[in-house]
Protein backbone atom coordinates (compact mmCIF):
# COMPACT_ATOMS: atom_id res chain seq x y z
CA UNK A 1 0.00 0.00 0.00
CA UNK A 2 2.82 2.37 0.92
CA UNK A 3 4.70 1.56 -2.35
CA UNK A 4 1.50 2.06 -4.36
CA UNK A 5 0.96 5.41 -2.71
CA UNK A 6 4.57 6.38 -3.45
CA UNK A 7 4.13 5.61 -7.14
CA UNK A 8 0.91 7.57 -7.23
CA UNK A 9 2.63 10.55 -5.58
CA UNK A 10 5.45 10.43 -8.14
CA UNK A 11 3.03 10.31 -11.06
CA UNK A 12 0.40 12.79 -9.87
CA UNK A 13 1.78 15.18 -7.30
CA UNK A 14 5.01 15.98 -9.10
CA UNK A 15 2.79 17.77 -11.60
CA UNK A 16 1.17 19.84 -8.88
CA UNK A 17 2.43 23.20 -7.65
CA UNK A 18 3.63 21.82 -4.30
CA UNK A 19 5.52 18.84 -5.65
CA UNK A 20 6.89 20.67 -8.64
CA UNK A 21 8.22 23.48 -6.47
CA UNK A 22 9.72 21.09 -3.92
CA UNK A 23 11.45 18.79 -6.36
CA UNK A 24 12.79 21.47 -8.64
CA UNK A 25 14.15 23.27 -5.58
CA UNK A 26 15.78 20.12 -4.24
CA UNK A 27 17.41 19.33 -7.60
CA UNK A 28 18.77 22.84 -8.12
CA UNK A 29 20.05 23.04 -4.55
CA UNK A 30 21.54 19.56 -4.46
CA UNK A 31 19.65 18.92 -1.21
CA UNK A 32 21.10 22.07 0.33
CA UNK A 33 17.73 23.79 0.65
CA UNK A 34 14.14 23.90 -0.55
CA UNK A 35 12.08 26.49 -2.31
CA UNK A 36 9.41 27.87 0.07
CA UNK A 37 6.01 26.37 -0.52
CA UNK A 38 3.23 28.39 -2.13
CA UNK A 39 0.33 29.64 0.00
CA UNK A 40 -2.97 30.59 -1.52
CA UNK A 41 -1.87 30.83 -5.19
CA UNK A 42 -1.28 28.20 -7.89
CA UNK A 43 1.81 28.91 -9.99
CA UNK A 44 2.19 27.84 -13.59
CA UNK A 45 2.85 24.15 -14.27
CA UNK A 46 6.41 23.10 -13.48
CA UNK A 47 8.77 21.10 -15.74
CA UNK A 48 8.80 17.31 -15.34
CA UNK A 49 10.66 16.00 -12.27
CA UNK A 50 14.43 15.57 -12.54
CA UNK A 51 15.54 13.19 -9.81
CA UNK A 52 19.28 13.27 -10.38
CA UNK A 53 20.99 13.08 -6.99
CA UNK A 54 17.76 12.57 -5.04
CA UNK A 55 16.40 9.38 -3.56
CA UNK A 56 12.81 8.47 -4.18
CA UNK A 57 12.46 7.85 -0.44
CA UNK A 58 13.37 11.46 0.40
CA UNK A 59 10.92 12.86 -2.12
CA UNK A 60 8.24 10.47 -0.95
CA UNK A 61 8.69 11.24 2.77
CA UNK A 62 8.65 15.00 2.25
CA UNK A 63 5.57 14.91 0.05
CA UNK A 64 3.75 12.50 2.33
CA UNK A 65 4.51 14.70 5.35
CA UNK A 66 3.43 17.84 3.49
CA UNK A 67 0.16 16.32 2.26
CA UNK A 68 -0.61 14.79 5.68
CA UNK A 69 -0.05 18.17 7.38
CA UNK A 70 -2.43 19.84 4.95
CA UNK A 71 -5.06 17.13 5.43
CA UNK A 72 -5.00 17.25 9.23
CA UNK A 73 -3.08 14.01 9.95
CA UNK A 74 -0.39 15.26 12.36
CA UNK A 75 0.99 11.85 13.32
CA UNK A 76 1.78 10.92 9.71
CA UNK A 77 3.02 14.45 8.97
CA UNK A 78 5.51 14.34 11.84
CA UNK A 79 6.74 10.81 11.12
CA UNK A 80 7.34 11.50 7.43
CA UNK A 81 8.83 14.98 7.79
CA UNK A 82 11.25 13.81 10.49
CA UNK A 83 12.34 10.98 8.20
CA UNK A 84 12.79 13.50 5.36
CA UNK A 85 14.95 15.60 7.66
CA UNK A 86 17.10 12.57 8.46
CA UNK A 87 17.51 11.66 4.78
CA UNK A 88 18.26 15.16 3.54
CA UNK A 89 20.31 16.72 6.38
CA UNK A 90 18.54 19.89 5.17
CA UNK A 91 18.10 22.71 7.70
CA UNK A 92 14.82 24.03 6.28
CA UNK A 93 13.24 20.56 6.26
CA UNK A 94 14.46 20.01 9.82
CA UNK A 95 12.88 23.29 10.94
CA UNK A 96 9.59 22.27 9.31
CA UNK A 97 9.74 18.87 10.98
CA UNK A 98 10.44 20.45 14.37
CA UNK A 99 7.51 22.84 14.02
CA UNK A 100 5.12 20.06 13.06
CA UNK A 101 6.32 17.88 15.95
CA UNK A 102 5.93 20.62 18.57
CA UNK A 103 2.49 21.55 17.29
CA UNK A 104 1.38 17.91 17.38
CA UNK A 105 2.76 17.35 20.88
CA UNK A 106 5.33 14.85 19.56
CA UNK A 107 8.07 16.24 21.76
CA UNK A 108 10.41 13.22 21.55
CA UNK A 109 10.39 13.60 17.76
CA UNK A 110 11.06 17.34 18.14
CA UNK A 111 14.04 16.53 20.37
CA UNK A 112 15.27 14.03 17.77
CA UNK A 113 15.18 16.73 15.08
CA UNK A 114 17.16 19.15 17.26
CA UNK A 115 19.81 16.48 17.70
CA UNK A 116 19.97 16.02 13.92
CA UNK A 117 20.88 19.70 13.55
CA UNK A 118 23.39 19.50 16.38
CA UNK A 119 25.20 16.61 14.64
CA UNK A 120 25.95 18.88 11.71
CA UNK A 121 27.10 21.75 13.96
CA UNK A 122 27.32 21.36 17.73
CA UNK A 123 27.52 25.17 18.05
CA UNK A 124 24.32 25.81 16.07
CA UNK A 125 22.21 28.17 18.17
CA UNK A 126 19.04 27.01 16.46
CA UNK A 127 19.73 23.41 17.40
CA UNK A 128 20.30 24.32 21.04
CA UNK A 129 17.23 26.56 21.13
CA UNK A 130 15.09 23.80 19.63
CA UNK A 131 16.51 21.26 22.09
CA UNK A 132 15.71 23.62 24.99
CA UNK A 133 12.13 24.06 23.79
CA UNK A 134 11.60 20.32 23.41
CA UNK A 135 13.16 19.53 26.79
CA UNK A 136 10.90 22.04 28.53
CA UNK A 137 7.89 20.40 26.88
CA UNK A 138 9.20 16.98 28.02
CA UNK A 139 9.58 18.30 31.60
CA UNK A 140 13.27 17.29 31.83
CA UNK A 141 14.56 19.79 34.36
CA UNK A 142 18.20 18.70 34.58
CA UNK A 143 18.63 18.57 30.81
CA UNK A 144 16.97 21.98 30.48
CA UNK A 145 19.52 23.41 32.91
CA UNK A 146 22.48 21.90 31.04
CA UNK A 147 21.22 23.09 27.66
CA UNK A 148 20.48 26.58 28.99
CA UNK A 149 24.00 26.91 30.40
CA UNK A 150 25.43 25.69 27.09
CA UNK A 151 23.33 28.21 25.14
CA UNK A 152 24.29 31.14 27.39
CA UNK A 153 27.96 30.22 26.99
CA UNK A 154 27.49 30.20 23.22
CA UNK A 155 25.86 33.65 23.11
CA UNK A 156 27.04 35.55 26.23
CA UNK A 157 26.13 38.96 24.78
CA UNK A 158 22.48 37.87 24.68
CA UNK A 159 22.52 35.94 27.94
CA UNK A 160 20.53 38.46 29.98
CA UNK A 161 17.68 38.57 27.48
CA UNK A 162 17.79 34.79 27.11
CA UNK A 163 17.40 34.18 30.84
CA UNK A 164 14.43 36.52 31.02
CA UNK A 165 12.88 34.88 27.96
CA UNK A 166 13.26 31.42 29.51
CA UNK A 167 11.65 32.62 32.75
CA UNK A 168 8.71 33.99 30.80
CA UNK A 169 8.41 30.77 28.80
CA UNK A 170 8.35 28.72 31.99
CA UNK A 171 5.87 31.17 33.50
CA UNK A 172 3.41 30.33 30.75
CA UNK A 173 3.46 26.65 31.65
CA UNK A 174 0.43 25.19 33.40
CA UNK A 175 2.30 24.97 36.72
CA UNK A 176 4.99 27.68 36.75
CA UNK A 177 5.91 26.79 40.34
CA UNK A 178 7.14 23.43 39.06
CA UNK A 179 10.00 25.26 37.35
CA UNK A 180 10.98 27.58 40.18
CA UNK A 181 13.66 25.14 41.53
CA UNK A 182 15.25 25.18 38.07
CA UNK A 183 15.41 29.00 37.99
CA UNK A 184 16.77 29.07 41.53
CA UNK A 185 19.50 26.67 40.36
CA UNK A 186 20.17 29.02 37.43
CA UNK A 187 20.35 31.98 39.84
CA UNK A 188 22.83 30.09 41.99
CA UNK A 189 24.93 29.13 38.97
CA UNK A 190 25.01 32.75 37.76
CA UNK A 191 25.21 34.11 41.29
CA UNK A 192 26.92 37.33 40.21
CA UNK A 193 24.48 38.08 37.36
CA UNK A 194 21.63 40.42 38.26
CA UNK A 195 19.68 39.24 35.23
CA UNK A 196 19.56 35.68 36.60
CA UNK A 197 18.23 36.91 39.93
CA UNK A 198 15.64 39.11 38.20
CA UNK A 199 14.45 36.25 35.97
CA UNK A 200 14.06 34.07 39.05
CA UNK A 201 12.09 36.79 40.84
CA UNK A 202 9.78 37.14 37.84
CA UNK A 203 9.01 33.41 37.79
CA UNK A 204 8.56 33.33 41.58
CA UNK A 205 5.98 36.12 41.36
CA UNK A 206 4.27 34.23 38.56
CA UNK A 207 4.14 31.14 40.75
CA UNK A 208 2.77 33.11 43.70
CA UNK A 209 5.93 32.60 45.76
CA UNK A 210 6.26 36.06 47.30
CA UNK A 211 9.09 35.22 49.71
CA UNK A 212 11.24 33.63 47.00
CA UNK A 213 10.54 36.54 44.66
CA UNK A 214 11.55 39.12 47.24
CA UNK A 215 14.72 37.19 48.08
CA UNK A 216 15.69 37.10 44.39
CA UNK A 217 14.93 40.80 44.01
CA UNK A 218 17.05 41.59 47.06
CA UNK A 219 19.95 39.69 45.49
CA UNK A 220 19.46 41.57 42.21
CA UNK A 221 19.44 44.93 44.01
CA UNK A 222 22.54 43.98 45.99
CA UNK A 223 24.37 43.22 42.74
CA UNK A 224 23.07 46.34 40.97
CA UNK A 225 22.04 48.95 43.56
CA UNK A 226 19.12 51.10 42.43
CA UNK A 227 18.44 48.86 39.43
CA UNK A 228 15.32 50.17 37.69
CA UNK A 229 14.40 46.85 36.09
CA UNK A 230 14.20 45.16 39.48
CA UNK A 231 12.28 48.06 41.03
CA UNK A 232 9.86 48.12 38.09
CA UNK A 233 9.17 44.40 38.54
CA UNK A 234 8.31 44.98 42.20
CA UNK A 235 6.06 47.95 41.37
CA UNK A 236 4.34 46.06 38.56
CA UNK A 237 3.64 43.10 40.84
CA UNK A 238 2.12 45.30 43.54
CA UNK A 239 -0.04 46.98 40.91
CA UNK A 240 -1.24 43.64 39.52
CA UNK A 241 -2.17 42.59 43.05
CA UNK A 242 -4.08 45.90 43.52
CA UNK A 243 -1.87 46.68 46.52
CA UNK A 244 -1.86 50.38 45.73
CA UNK A 245 -0.89 51.66 49.18
CA UNK A 246 2.12 49.34 49.30
CA UNK A 247 2.99 50.27 45.72
CA UNK A 248 2.90 53.97 46.54
CA UNK A 249 5.01 53.52 49.67
CA UNK A 250 7.56 51.42 47.80
CA UNK A 251 7.76 53.89 44.92
CA UNK A 252 8.16 56.91 47.18
CA UNK A 253 10.95 55.20 49.12
CA UNK A 254 12.76 54.08 45.95
CA UNK A 255 12.57 57.55 44.39
CA UNK A 256 13.75 59.21 47.60
CA UNK A 257 16.90 57.11 47.32
CA UNK A 258 17.18 57.23 43.51
CA UNK A 259 15.45 60.40 42.27
CA UNK A 260 16.97 60.20 38.78
CA UNK A 261 15.36 56.87 37.82
CA UNK A 262 13.17 58.25 35.07
CA UNK A 263 11.63 55.04 33.75
CA UNK A 264 10.53 54.09 37.24
CA UNK A 265 9.16 57.57 37.95
CA UNK A 266 7.19 57.49 34.70
CA UNK A 267 5.68 54.10 35.61
CA UNK A 268 4.79 55.36 39.09
CA UNK A 269 3.20 58.53 37.70
CA UNK A 270 1.07 56.44 35.34
CA UNK A 271 0.04 54.19 38.22
CA UNK A 272 -1.11 57.24 40.18
CA UNK A 273 -3.05 58.54 37.18
CA UNK A 274 -4.73 55.13 36.74
CA UNK A 275 -5.80 55.34 40.39
CA UNK A 276 -7.24 58.83 39.82
CA UNK A 277 -4.63 60.34 42.14
CA UNK A 278 -4.24 63.17 39.66
CA UNK A 279 -2.49 65.69 41.88
CA UNK A 280 0.15 63.16 42.98
CA UNK A 281 0.54 61.97 39.38
CA UNK A 282 1.08 65.54 38.20
CA UNK A 283 3.77 66.03 40.83
CA UNK A 284 5.63 62.97 39.54
CA UNK A 285 5.34 63.94 35.87
CA UNK A 286 6.64 67.44 36.57
CA UNK A 287 9.46 66.04 38.71
CA UNK A 288 10.39 63.76 35.84
CA UNK A 289 10.66 66.79 33.55
CA UNK A 290 13.28 68.24 35.88
CA UNK A 291 15.51 65.27 35.03
CA UNK A 292 14.39 64.78 31.42
CA UNK A 293 13.00 68.05 30.00
CA UNK A 294 12.42 66.43 26.60
CA UNK A 295 10.47 63.39 27.85
CA UNK A 296 7.52 63.48 25.48
CA UNK A 297 5.28 61.25 27.63
CA UNK A 298 5.80 63.48 30.65
CA UNK A 299 5.22 66.66 28.64
CA UNK A 300 1.90 65.37 27.36
CA UNK A 301 0.79 64.02 30.73
CA UNK A 302 1.79 67.11 32.71
CA UNK A 303 0.06 69.35 30.18
CA UNK A 304 -3.14 67.29 30.16
CA UNK A 305 -3.32 66.98 33.96
CA UNK A 306 -2.79 70.71 34.42
CA UNK A 307 -5.47 71.37 31.83
CA UNK A 308 -7.93 69.08 33.64
CA UNK A 309 -7.16 70.95 36.86
CA UNK A 310 -7.81 74.27 35.07
CA UNK A 311 -4.18 75.27 35.58
CA UNK A 312 -4.20 76.77 32.11
CA UNK A 313 -0.96 78.74 32.29
CA UNK A 314 1.06 75.70 33.34
CA UNK A 315 -0.70 73.52 30.79
CA UNK A 316 0.12 76.03 28.06
CA UNK A 317 3.77 76.08 29.18
CA UNK A 318 4.07 72.30 28.85
CA UNK A 319 2.45 72.10 25.43
CA UNK A 320 4.44 75.03 24.07
CA UNK A 321 7.58 73.25 25.31
CA UNK A 322 6.36 70.09 23.62
CA UNK A 323 5.95 71.83 20.25
CA UNK A 324 9.27 73.57 20.59
CA UNK A 325 11.05 70.26 21.11
CA UNK A 326 8.82 68.19 18.80
CA UNK A 327 7.39 70.50 16.08
CA UNK A 328 5.87 67.51 14.26
CA UNK A 329 3.58 66.71 17.20
CA UNK A 330 0.41 68.28 15.84
CA UNK A 331 -1.59 66.93 18.76
CA UNK A 332 0.02 69.73 20.76
CA UNK A 333 -1.94 72.21 18.62
CA UNK A 334 -5.14 70.47 19.68
CA UNK A 335 -4.34 70.99 23.35
CA UNK A 336 -3.16 74.56 22.85
CA UNK A 337 -6.33 75.30 20.91
CA UNK A 338 -8.42 74.05 23.81
CA UNK A 339 -6.39 76.09 26.29
CA UNK A 340 -6.69 79.25 24.20
CA UNK A 341 -10.46 78.80 23.91
CA UNK A 342 -10.83 78.28 27.67
CA UNK A 343 -8.86 81.48 28.18
CA UNK A 344 -11.29 83.25 25.88
CA UNK A 345 -8.80 83.64 23.03
CA UNK A 346 -11.10 82.17 20.40
CA UNK A 347 -9.41 83.53 17.29
CA UNK A 348 -6.06 82.20 18.51
CA UNK A 349 -7.67 78.83 19.20
CA UNK A 350 -9.18 78.64 15.73
CA UNK A 351 -5.86 79.59 14.13
CA UNK A 352 -4.05 76.86 16.06
CA UNK A 353 -6.61 74.22 15.15
CA UNK A 354 -6.63 75.15 11.48
CA UNK A 355 -2.89 74.45 11.32
CA UNK A 356 -3.60 70.74 11.80
CA UNK A 357 -3.42 68.90 8.51
CA UNK A 358 -2.47 65.33 9.35
CA UNK A 359 -5.03 62.68 8.41
CA UNK A 360 -4.83 61.16 11.87
CA UNK A 361 -5.85 64.35 13.68
CA UNK A 362 -7.91 66.21 11.08
CA UNK A 363 -11.27 64.92 12.32
CA UNK A 364 -10.40 65.75 15.96
CA UNK A 365 -9.42 69.25 14.88
CA UNK A 366 -12.76 69.77 13.12
CA UNK A 367 -14.64 68.65 16.20
CA UNK A 368 -12.66 71.04 18.36
CA UNK A 369 -13.27 73.93 15.92
CA UNK A 370 -17.00 73.33 16.38
CA UNK A 371 -16.65 73.56 20.17
CA UNK A 372 -14.55 76.73 19.97
CA UNK A 373 -17.14 78.41 17.75
CA UNK A 374 -19.79 77.47 20.32
CA UNK A 375 -17.67 78.80 23.19
CA UNK A 376 -17.36 82.05 21.28
CA UNK A 377 -21.15 82.28 21.18
CA UNK A 378 -21.30 81.48 17.47
CA UNK A 379 -23.66 78.57 18.02
CA UNK A 380 -25.36 78.53 14.62
CA UNK A 381 -21.97 78.64 12.91
CA UNK A 382 -20.76 75.83 15.16
CA UNK A 383 -23.77 73.67 14.28
CA UNK A 384 -23.32 74.33 10.56
CA UNK A 385 -19.61 73.50 10.80
CA UNK A 386 -20.27 70.21 12.60
CA UNK A 387 -23.04 69.29 10.15
CA UNK A 388 -20.57 69.76 7.28
CA UNK A 389 -17.99 67.38 8.80
CA UNK A 390 -17.98 64.10 6.86
CA UNK A 391 -17.53 61.10 9.17
CA UNK A 392 -15.58 58.16 7.76
CA UNK A 393 -16.81 55.56 10.25
CA UNK A 394 -19.67 54.83 12.61
CA UNK A 395 -17.53 55.98 15.55
CA UNK A 396 -16.97 59.32 13.86
CA UNK A 397 -20.70 59.60 13.09
CA UNK A 398 -21.45 59.11 16.80
CA UNK A 399 -18.93 61.80 17.70
CA UNK A 400 -20.59 64.24 15.31
CA UNK A 401 -23.99 63.54 16.88
CA UNK A 402 -22.54 64.02 20.37
CA UNK A 403 -20.76 67.24 19.42
CA UNK A 404 -23.91 68.76 17.94
CA UNK A 405 -25.90 67.66 20.99
CA UNK A 406 -23.37 69.24 23.35
CA UNK A 407 -23.49 72.55 21.51
CA UNK A 408 -27.29 72.56 21.79
CA UNK A 409 -27.23 71.53 25.46
CA UNK A 410 -24.55 74.04 26.46
CA UNK A 411 -26.34 76.84 24.63
CA UNK A 412 -29.52 76.28 26.63
CA UNK A 413 -31.42 74.27 24.02
CA UNK A 414 -31.93 70.89 25.74
CA UNK A 415 -35.22 70.21 23.92
CA UNK A 416 -33.46 70.44 20.53
CA UNK A 417 -30.62 68.32 21.90
CA UNK A 418 -33.14 65.67 22.95
CA UNK A 419 -34.75 65.60 19.50
CA UNK A 420 -31.33 65.19 17.90
CA UNK A 421 -30.46 62.29 20.20
CA UNK A 422 -33.83 60.63 19.64
CA UNK A 423 -33.13 60.69 15.90
CA UNK A 424 -29.56 59.47 16.41
CA UNK A 425 -30.77 56.51 18.44
CA UNK A 426 -33.19 55.56 15.67
CA UNK A 427 -30.17 55.53 13.37
CA UNK A 428 -27.95 53.71 15.89
CA UNK A 429 -30.17 51.89 18.42
CA UNK A 430 -28.73 51.17 21.86
CA UNK A 431 -25.45 52.96 21.21
CA UNK A 432 -24.10 53.41 24.77
CA UNK A 433 -22.62 56.88 24.23
CA UNK A 434 -25.82 58.19 22.70
CA UNK A 435 -27.92 56.60 25.45
CA UNK A 436 -25.74 58.19 28.11
CA UNK A 437 -25.92 61.59 26.42
CA UNK A 438 -29.71 61.37 26.20
CA UNK A 439 -29.78 60.46 29.87
CA UNK A 440 -27.90 63.66 30.71
CA UNK A 441 -30.35 65.73 28.72
CA UNK A 442 -33.45 64.13 30.26
CA UNK A 443 -31.94 64.74 33.71
CA UNK A 444 -31.54 68.43 32.85
CA UNK A 445 -35.19 68.49 31.72
CA UNK A 446 -36.28 66.78 34.99
CA UNK A 447 -37.62 63.82 33.02
CA UNK A 448 -36.55 61.34 35.66
CA UNK A 449 -38.55 58.40 34.28
CA UNK A 450 -36.94 58.74 30.84
CA UNK A 451 -33.52 59.28 32.40
CA UNK A 452 -33.89 56.14 34.49
CA UNK A 453 -35.04 54.15 31.45
CA UNK A 454 -31.87 55.00 29.50
CA UNK A 455 -29.52 54.43 32.43
CA UNK A 456 -31.14 51.09 33.26
CA UNK A 457 -30.80 50.09 29.62
CA UNK A 458 -27.12 51.04 29.70
CA UNK A 459 -26.58 48.93 32.80
CA UNK A 460 -28.40 46.05 31.14
CA UNK A 461 -26.13 46.33 28.10
CA UNK A 462 -22.99 46.70 30.21
CA UNK A 463 -23.26 45.78 33.90
CA UNK A 464 -19.75 47.20 34.43
CA UNK A 465 -20.66 50.73 33.24
CA UNK A 466 -19.69 52.80 36.28
CA UNK A 467 -20.84 56.06 34.71
CA UNK A 468 -24.39 54.76 34.21
CA UNK A 469 -24.67 53.72 37.87
CA UNK A 470 -23.25 57.08 38.94
CA UNK A 471 -25.50 59.17 36.69
CA UNK A 472 -28.64 57.37 37.80
CA UNK A 473 -27.63 57.47 41.46
CA UNK A 474 -26.87 61.19 41.31
CA UNK A 475 -30.16 61.98 39.56
CA UNK A 476 -32.16 59.97 42.10
CA UNK A 477 -30.34 61.75 44.94
CA UNK A 478 -30.73 65.20 43.41
CA UNK A 479 -34.27 65.03 42.03
CA UNK A 480 -36.12 62.42 44.11
CA UNK A 481 -36.30 61.15 47.65
CA UNK A 482 -35.00 57.69 46.74
CA UNK A 483 -31.78 58.24 48.69
CA UNK A 484 -31.06 54.67 49.76
CA UNK A 485 -31.39 53.43 46.21
CA UNK A 486 -29.24 56.31 45.00
CA UNK A 487 -26.54 55.50 47.57
CA UNK A 488 -26.41 51.84 46.51
CA UNK A 489 -26.02 52.82 42.84
CA UNK A 490 -23.25 55.32 43.54
CA UNK A 491 -21.37 52.91 45.80
CA UNK A 492 -21.59 50.31 43.03
CA UNK A 493 -20.10 52.86 40.62
CA UNK A 494 -17.26 53.51 43.05
CA UNK A 495 -16.40 49.81 43.29
CA UNK A 496 -16.15 49.73 39.49
CA UNK A 497 -14.11 52.93 39.26
CA UNK A 498 -12.35 53.50 42.60
CA UNK A 499 -11.22 57.03 43.35
CA UNK A 500 -13.07 58.69 40.47
CA UNK A 501 -13.61 62.31 41.58
CA UNK A 502 -17.00 62.67 39.91
CA UNK A 503 -18.32 59.54 41.61
CA UNK A 504 -16.92 60.83 44.90
CA UNK A 505 -18.80 64.07 44.24
CA UNK A 506 -22.02 62.09 43.77
CA UNK A 507 -21.33 60.15 46.95
CA UNK A 508 -20.82 63.38 48.86
CA UNK A 509 -24.01 64.81 47.41
CA UNK A 510 -26.19 61.82 48.33
CA UNK A 511 -24.86 61.94 51.90
CA UNK A 512 -25.68 65.66 51.98
CA UNK A 513 -29.20 64.95 50.79
CA UNK A 514 -29.54 62.30 53.51
CA UNK A 515 -28.52 64.89 56.10
CA UNK A 516 -25.03 63.52 56.85
CA UNK A 517 -23.15 66.79 56.31
CA UNK A 518 -19.79 65.81 57.81
CA UNK A 519 -19.49 62.67 55.72
CA UNK A 520 -20.63 64.65 52.68
CA UNK A 521 -17.90 67.22 53.32
CA UNK A 522 -15.26 64.50 53.55
CA UNK A 523 -16.10 63.01 50.14
CA UNK A 524 -16.58 66.36 48.41
CA UNK A 525 -13.26 67.69 49.68
CA UNK A 526 -11.46 64.60 48.34
CA UNK A 527 -13.22 65.01 45.00
CA UNK A 528 -12.28 68.69 44.80
CA UNK A 529 -8.66 67.95 45.67
CA UNK A 530 -8.52 65.33 42.93
CA UNK A 531 -10.36 67.30 40.26
CA UNK A 532 -11.09 71.02 40.69
CA UNK A 533 -14.44 71.44 38.95
CA UNK A 534 -17.19 74.07 39.06
CA UNK A 535 -19.98 71.60 39.85
CA UNK A 536 -17.97 69.92 42.62
CA UNK A 537 -17.17 73.41 43.94
CA UNK A 538 -20.88 74.25 43.96
CA UNK A 539 -21.66 71.14 46.03
CA UNK A 540 -18.73 71.64 48.39
CA UNK A 541 -19.68 75.26 48.98
CA UNK A 542 -23.27 74.34 49.73
CA UNK A 543 -22.26 71.78 52.35
CA UNK A 544 -19.79 74.22 53.95
CA UNK A 545 -22.48 76.90 54.03
CA UNK A 546 -24.92 74.56 55.75
CA UNK A 547 -22.22 73.66 58.27
CA UNK A 548 -21.87 77.37 59.07
CA UNK A 549 -18.46 77.87 57.44
CA UNK A 550 -19.56 80.63 55.08
CA UNK A 551 -16.04 81.94 54.43
CA UNK A 552 -14.82 78.58 53.10
CA UNK A 553 -18.07 78.18 51.18
CA UNK A 554 -17.53 81.47 49.42
CA UNK A 555 -13.92 80.52 48.69
CA UNK A 556 -15.01 77.21 47.15
CA UNK A 557 -17.60 78.94 44.98
CA UNK A 558 -15.03 81.49 43.87
CA UNK A 559 -12.71 78.67 42.81
CA UNK A 560 -15.53 77.22 40.75
CA UNK A 561 -16.38 80.57 39.23
CA UNK A 562 -12.79 81.16 38.18
CA UNK A 563 -12.63 77.85 36.28
CA UNK A 564 -16.14 77.77 34.76
CA UNK A 565 -18.28 80.86 35.43
CA UNK A 566 -21.11 79.63 33.19
CA UNK A 567 -21.59 76.27 34.90
CA UNK A 568 -25.38 75.94 35.39
CA UNK A 569 -25.13 74.02 38.69
CA UNK A 570 -22.82 76.66 40.14
CA UNK A 571 -25.05 79.48 38.91
CA UNK A 572 -28.15 77.88 40.49
CA UNK A 573 -26.28 77.31 43.77
CA UNK A 574 -25.06 80.91 43.95
CA UNK A 575 -28.57 82.14 43.23
CA UNK A 576 -30.02 79.88 45.95
CA UNK A 577 -27.71 81.35 48.57
CA UNK A 578 -27.89 84.93 47.32
CA UNK A 579 -24.28 85.07 46.18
Amino acid sequence: MRAFFANRVLVTHFKSSVAGTLCLGLVLAGCAGVVPESHGTRPAAQPPLMVAGLSQELVFEYLLGDVAARRGDPATAVQSMVRAAELSANVEIALRAFGLAMKAGEFEQALRVSELLAKNDSQDRRALTMRLQALIALDRESAVFDTLVELVALMPEEGNALLQHIAQTLGRRQDPGRWLPLMERVALHYHDAGSAQLATAWLAYRAGEEVAAQAALDRAMALIPGWEDAALLKLSHLREQSQYELANAYAEDFLDRHPDRSRFRLAYARLLAESNENRAALTQFEKLLEFEPDNIDALYAAGALNLNRSELARARMHFEELLQRYPQEERGHLYLGRIASEQGNYDEALALLRQISSRELYFDAQMRIGFVLAQAGRNDEALRHLADVTPKSQDEQIRVYLAREQVLRDSGQPERALKLLDAALVDLPDDPDLLYARGLVTAILDRVIEHERDMRRLIELNPENAHAYNALGYTLADKTGRFEEALALIEKALTLLPGDPYILDSLGWVHYRRGNLKLALEYLQIAMDQQPDAEIAAHLGEVLWQLGDKARASSAWEDGRSSDPDNPVLIDTLRKFGQ
